[in-house]
């Protein structure tokens, strides 16, 4: 996995994929927020396990994400006029 490469590299197209299929799964456990009896913060391992993931996948995603946008090389451009020739030859017959 290279930083900042964004979804270039195949290592960060998966990790991506992954981090949203777990989003879209349903989350085993229960929400049980309880006040703990020494604080007024309210106590739930669920919501503990999912702040904490959310934190890493912030973080995964942070180190994937370029830092500015990067200009496209200029040999992967297309070379727009011969895609017109090729458009105009193949309207043509």
């Amino acid at each position: 996995m290279l930083a900042h490469t964004g979804l270039s590299d195949v290592n960060n197209r998966q990790i991506v994929s992954l981090l949203s299929v777990i989003v879209q799964t349903p989350w085993d456990g229960q929400h049980s927020c309880t006040a703990a009896s020494d604080s007024v913060i309210p106590v739930c391992t669920f919501c503990e396990f999912s702040l904490l993931w959310y934190q890493l996948s912030t973080s995964v995603l942070q180190f994937i994400v370029p830092v500015s946008e990067s200009p496209v090389p200029v040999q992967d451009v297309p070379d727009v006029s011969l895609l017109e020739a090729r458009a105009k030859n193949a309207g043509g017959k």
